[in-house]
């Protein structure tokens, strides 16, 4: 759920809008050979490799003052390390652990106090651009699976591939679109969403975001600029850590 102007709103669907990421626990296993020198553990339990992922993907997703003036937390504002979503053939909404090679995972969301609507930034970071390029695939298989897709209560509808945002420092960048039609309680919504992912490399920048038919296009053009926000943090927050 996210939390906006006294109202909680059931976002779900993609990887980010939902109260159900409390985190995965595996916090990205498997991911170097115990004798390589990017396995030896920290003083925090993570490897070195996991370390500095974990410092990059905090520092590149958005807490609230990123968003600027008038955003809070919401409810479940952060998860770390972030589940998966995968959605089953039954066309149920879910979460699941995240897979081999993931080094971090945080999920954050935030919504506008004056009118509640709601949007999230996640980071992923894998080992290789390869396991980076399958979690994309599956991003693409979820969209494509059904277009109307359920989880408890809540309830998407128009679930479809968009045409994706025009941003700049991406490898490939993919898109979806719908609407959010029933929330957690089962009560009748109308909210649409947009949801992109793009691929740096061996990260993956996610955004999603929700308002009101009437500012489609102003959600779109949020959606958009967030996405090249994350491009841009990403690109500092990599030179940082290679000084």
């Amino acid at each position: 759920m996210i939390a906006g102007a006294g109202v909680l709103v059931a976002l779900g669907l993609a990887v980010a809008l939902v109260a159900v990421l409390q985190g995965g626990d595996d916090g990205g296993g498997g991911s170097a050979d115990a004798s390589s020198p990017a396995a030896s553990v920290t003083a925090t339990g993570l490897s070195a490799g996991q370390a500095e992922a974990h410092a990059v993907a905090t520092r590149v997703a958005m807490a609230p003052q990123d968003w600027g003036a008038g955003y809070a937390k919401s409810e479940d504002y952060e998860a770390d390390p972030a589940d998966e979503s995968h959605v089953t053939s039954g066309c149920e909404w879910v979460t699941r652990a995240s897979r081999a090679g993931t080094l971090a995972s945080v999920y954050r969301g935030v919504y506008y106090e004056s009118s509640g609507n709601s949007s999230s930034t996640e980071v992923r970071v894998f080992t290789d651009a390869a396991t980076a390029e399958s979690y994309m695939r599956d991003v693409e298989a979820n969209t494509h699976r059904c277009p109307s897709q359920h989880s408890g209560k809540s309830r998407w509808t128009g679930i479809r591939e968009a045409t994706a945002p025009s941003v700049t420092g991406f490898d490939e960048v993919v898109a979806e679109e719908g609407t959010q039609s029933a929330d957690s309680e089962g009560k009748k919504t109308d909210f649409r969403y947009v949801y992109f992912t793009g691929r740096v490399g061996n990260t993956v920048l996610i955004t999603i975001a929700l308002d009101e038919p009437a500012n489609a296009a102003a959600l779109n053009k949020r959606g958009k600029d967030t996405l090249q926000e994350l491009q841009q943090r990403l690109e500092a927050a990599s030179t940082t850590a290679q000084q």
